[in-house]
């Protein structure tokens, strides 16, 4: 998992680079980099949940508590149940996310919403001392 933390790491070095270049917008690969980082923040959860998990294991008392003495006296099958729920709820609310993201893109911008600038003031009500007439490069 070392990977994925390094290419969301890089994805967002990527972006902050590439808006103060200018060109957030308008980068067509970084764009299907986002595109395919989108399940990244659910795997990582996954990932989280299986090293604390795992991890436990290595704090036992070396030499004096051995693993055997330190387990639970659950059942496989109640751990296994938990693990199930747990994988179902995170498949279901991601699965239906995706399906509302999906459908959202899939309908495209609304076209009956005004332009941005289309309610008559000059400049926004709050700018900064760069931007012009206008607004800025990205508005």
């Amino acid at each position: 998992m070392v990977g994925l933390g390094f290419l969301m790491a890089f994805t967002g070095a990527a972006g902050a680079l590439l808006f103060l270049a200018g060109r957030l917008f308008n980068t067509r690969w970084f764009q299907y980099l986002c595109m395919a980082m989108t399940p990244a923040g659910f795997v990582a959860v996954l990932a989280g949940w299986v090293v604390t998990e795992v991890g436990r294991q290595p704090y036992m008392i070396h030499g004096v508590m051995r693993t055997s003495e330190a387990a639970s006296p659950v059942p496989a099958g109640s751990i296994a149940f938990s693990l199930a729920a747990f994988l179902f709820v995170y498949v279901f609310v991601f699965g239906a996310g995706s399906y509302y993201i999906l459908r959202l893109i899939g309908k495209g911008p609304a076209s009956t919403e005004p332009p941005y600038g289309a309610h008559g003031l000059k400049k926004p009500p709050l700018v900064l001392s760069g931007t012009g007439d206008r607004g800025g490069r990205d508005v």
